[in-house]
């Protein structure tokens, strides 16, 4: 194990999926807030754009929530 993992508890690899679903998370939040704005101004090409890239956050979001749990129950 590394030092890291020594510190957070976790290993590397967990830490890092945790992290990164965090930040995943927090981007939905914005880029539902940006889609809106741009919906609001009438760029609903924009908009689109924004919902799909949370439809793809989400996504990835997921893939990682599975890969956290196999990491963790092995």
């Amino acid at each position: 194990m590394s030092h890291d993992s020594q510190r957070f508890g976790v290993s590397d690899v967990e830490y890092n999926i945790v992290t990164t679903l965090s930040n995943l998370l927090q981007g939905e939040d914005v880029l539902t807030r940006y889609a809106k704005d741009a919906e609001q101004a009438g760029e609903t090409e924009v908009a689109q754009l924004f919902r799909e890239l949370e439809q793809s956050n989400n996504s990835f979001a997921s893939r990682l929530r599975e890969a956290l749990k196999r990491s963790m129950s092995s």
